[in-house]
């Protein structure tokens, strides 16, 4: 093999190491997502059955939550691209 085919497999095998380790950063990032959507839900429940929803939205617990929730979604929004845009340069 000439060194011209090697670089060529090395530059491939790298592109899908990293496109495979974005893939694996999404899905930890979305685990993230769905654990603060189950602890704010879990919250908004137990305000629901005490009748405190208007407490709500001042209890710093709750307003946290709401801001990671928000961060973690951007994170996933430019995981999400980054992923797009290596299996588009795949083809």
């Amino acid at each position: 093999m000439n060194e011209t085919t090697l670089n060529k497999l090395k530059n491939k095998a790298s592109a899908f190491a990293s496109g495979a380790l974005s893939r694996v950063e999404l899905a930890a990032e979305e685990r993230r997502l769905k654990a603060k959507f189950q602890a704010l839900g879990k919250k908004v429940y137990r305000a629901v059955q005490g009748d405190l929803l208007n407490a709500m939205k001042d209890d710093p617990s709750v307003v946290a939550l709401v801001g990671e929730i928000e961060e973690t979604q951007k994170k996933i929004a430019a995981l999400e691209d980054k992923v797009a845009g290596g299996e588009a340069e795949d083809r």
